[in-house]
């Protein structure tokens, strides 16, 4: 049995994408917290995710947390899917390097964006963090957008889930303020559109109630 526990529009979008493009038989429940991120529910939330985040997997008796984690795994457990390069292969390495971006320094970016009073203690700082936070998701749309190219993946016609990694993180991009939107950038724009003609990760972004097209 798999159970995705979560929240829409979190980094719990991935791993539901990474499910819906697998096909496999899962439940999605709702995680609820309170507005300093304390779970309410479900009421054993707590014990499954010591820290009360989003999102946790559970297969029978494995509880993993991490949404990268849980991205990889899916796909490991189901390669047949074709959601991630062979094990020892050159596409495998680079897929991998690309997950490891997204979520060790572009992730980090947009928590700093999005939660800019959690990273100083000036009660007059977090304008600066935010700031700051804009102007690396900005050079880091740049740096994604030149890697892209002709696309439309991240590895040219070769579809992973790296790509539903960076689809999610492209969709917060969309809350930046004016040019520095993730999807006035046309590479990446075109990128998140070409995920999402997929029909899994369609069905994902709109069980979710996200953008399932940057042209609205």
């Amino acid at each position: 049995m798999i159970t995705l526990y979560g929240i829409p529009g979190t980094a719990t979008t991935a791993p539901h994408m990474v499910l819906e493009e697998l096909g496999v038989d899962y439940e999605f429940v709702l995680v609820e917290r309170t507005d300093d991120g304390v779970p309410t529910a479900p009421a054993d939330y707590i014990t499954l995710n010591p820290f009360g985040k989003v999102p946790t997997l559970k297969i029978d008796d494995l509880v993993l947390t991490e949404s990268a984690a849980c991205c990889l795994h899916l796909a490991d457990l189901h390669a047949d899917k074709g959601l991630i390069p062979a094990v020892g292969t050159v596409e495998r390495a680079e897929a991998m390097r690309w997950l490891m971006f997204l979520t060790n320094t572009v992730q980090p970016a947009f928590l700093r964006f999005f939660y800019p009073a959690r990273y100083t203690n000036d009660p007059n700082g977090a304008d600066l963090v935010q700031a700051n936070a804009v102007d690396e998701l900005t050079a880091l749309r740049s740096h994604i957008s030149g890697k892209l190219g002709a696309g439309p993946f991240l590895q040219g016609n070769a579809f992973s889930i790296a790509d539903i990694y960076l689809a999610m993180l492209s969709s917060w991009g969309m809350d930046l303020p004016g040019d520095a939107s993730w999807w006035a950038d046309a590479n990446v724009a075109a990128h998140y559109d070409a995920v999402l003609a997929r029909p899994g990760a369609r069905r994902a972004i709109e069980e979710e109630g996200g953008s399932v097209s940057t042209q609205g």
